[in-house]
């Protein structure tokens, strides 16, 4: 399984690849710090998951997430936000699923187990 993990905060960039290699033994991660390096990313390769901050410097999780679906990417795309105000607009975007900060390991583990990870 590759996860493409798109997070301008180091430490949670951190969190969230030690978190899903616990999780998941055998995943190839890639990380990006901002959304535009991440859209550059997730158009050159495929992954099975895109887990995405909403707040990022260049490129919010919004404009990665519609851009990815305008493309025709059809694989999930988590976005990740400690506001709680962003859920519509990710969801309308075409988020699979957002989860609020902070992301627990209990919280990952349910995404993968409800998206058949």
């Amino acid at each position: 399984m590759r996860i493409l993990i798109i997070e301008d905060d180091s430490n949670v960039r951190s969190f969230l690849q030690n978190a899903m290699k616990a999780l998941r033994r055998g995943v190839k991660i890639e990380t990006a710090a901002n959304g535009a390096d991440g859209l550059k990313m997730a158009r050159r390769q495929w992954y099975d998951l895109i887990i995405t901050d909403y707040h990022m410097p260049k490129m919010s999780g919004f404009d990665v997430t519609f851009a990815l679906r305008q493309d025709g990417y059809t694989m999930p795309i988590v976005v990740v936000s400690a506001d709680p105000d962003t859920e519509a607009d990710a969801l309308m975007a075409g988020a699979s699923l957002f989860l609020h900060k902070p992301v627990s390991l209990e919280n990952l583990r349910y995404m993968l187990d409800m998206m058949g990870l």
